[in-house]
């Protein structure tokens, strides 16, 4: 009786394990709703493009960096980077817009991994290599070759994995950054440089090589801006620099600490003294740790880059635009355009999760603090803002602007 009341016992244990085996995953591998294809302008208004500011981008990553480079008419952010803090879901985020899974980790250090490619997804690179005479190149960490396969023009790319390199990995980017500048051919650049991370994880923030490459690093953003100011087939250029995430004190990231999650950000160009009051730098220490400027999120990048550049937001965003960067459409009804085609693609994206949801019918501001869930709660703020653009009511651009990113 004893050992068949242990071998029952036993049986419903090894049950149990593939129960809560599928219960883990699908908690931290949740589902993710993916819409294939590439994002077009397919509203009855005008175009964003004409008024766009700008036609070219130099996106510039600098591997964990978590403190701000001085340069000339710049704006910054403290960028949040969700877990996992390592570079292949970072990259995921601000060039798609997503939020990537953990997943993502194992497949960050599978040198052969060929599966994780976002060649089929919409990002701002499909957007930028789709406009008329669209050329991207890249030079730096091969993840992007990874990631974005027969999508450059011209590549060099150099492994992540050789954290004994400070010098090479980086000369290796620097090299072709003056060739590039000079050439015409292309409206998207992507530059990423390791030396920092490497020295990070061999010596930690403090090591006696940080500000040696720190100090290289504000070069080569010196280089680059001085020749948007001067060249004129450059004077429409916008150049992105940030970090993918940042590092903890021992020099090391990946998980949730202050500054693995914080890396820097700023939008850099001369037509941004037209919009920019100007920030205090070296700015003020934070009273939170690393959150020297106003915080945004990683995925922000994506269709706030769409709105600057004019093209379609990624159909797989959820972050929303940057609102500081938009005083360069405070004319017209062009702001709002911006936000409402943002607002329109996330809501296609919660539409294929919650499919069952519904956002028709119009209710008033009270009932949304009433609803018994969050879709419920953005379907009556998407009714009401629904019901302000029936109504003609697009004089009050404040208003509007607040109801949609409160969506």
């Amino acid at each position: 009786m004893a050992l068949a009341t242990f071998n029952l016992l036993l049986l419903f244990s090894n049950l149990l394990i593939p129960i809560a085996i599928l219960t883990f995953a699908t908690g931290f591998f949740p589902y993710k709703p993916f819409l294939p294809g590439i994002a077009t302008f397919n509203d009855p208004g005008p175009k964003v493009t004409q008024d766009a500011p700008f036609d070219k981008l130099i996106f510039m990553v600098v591997d964990a960096l978590r403190s701000l480079i001085r340069s000339g008419a710049a704006m910054p952010f403290t960028a949040h980077a969700t877990p996992p803090t390592i570079t292949m879901p970072r990259v995921k985020a601000m060039t798609t817009g997503s939020i990537p899974s953990f997943l993502d980790v194992i497949l960050n250090f599978a040198e052969s991994d060929t599966t994780s490619t976002l060649a089929q997804q919409d990002t701002w690179l499909a957007q930028l290599k789709a406009q008329p005479q669209g050329k991207l190149v890249m030079y730096g960490d091969d993840t992007w070759l990874k990631l974005f396969p027969d999508t450059f023009s011209r590549a060099d790319g150099t492994s992540s994995f050789f954290v004994s390199d400070f010098t090479e990995v980086d000369n290796n980017v620097t090299r072709h950054v003056a060739a590039e500048l000079g050439r015409t051919d292309w409206n998207g650049m992507i530059l990423h440089y390791l030396g920092l991370d490497h020295i990070g994880h061999k010596s930690g923030p403090r090591s006696p090589h940080m500000a040696p490459k720190q100090a290289e690093m504000d070069g080569i953003v010196r280089q680059i801006f001085e020749a948007i100011e001067s060249k004129s087939h450059l004077h429409s250029t916008l150049l992105v620099l940030g970090g993918d995430h940042g590092m903890n004190d021992a020099g090391n990231h990946g998980g949730s600490a202050a500054g693995e999650t914080s890396p820097a950000l700023v939008f850099m160009s001369p037509k941004l003294r037209m919009i920019s009051p100007g920030f205090k730098c070296p700015s003020p220490r934070p009273v939170n740790d690393f959150q020297y400027y106003n915080v945004v999120e990683q995925s922000d990048i994506t269709p706030t880059l769409a709105a600057l550049l004019g093209f379609p937001v990624p159909l797989n965003n959820l972050g929303v635009c940057i609102p500081e960067l938009l005083r360069f459409f405070e004319e017209g009804d062009d702001k709002i355009r911006i936000l409402l085609r943002n607002a329109r693609q996330i809501l296609e994206v919660v539409k294929k999760t919650f499919a069952g949801a519904t956002f028709e019918g119009k209710m008033n501001s009270g009932d949304c603090i009433q609803s018994k869930s969050d879709v419920e709660e953005l379907s009556c703020l998407w009714s009401n803002i629904t019901h302000m653009l029936e109504r003609g009511n697009t004089k009050d651009t404040e208003v509007i602007s607040k109801a949609i990113l409160e969506v």
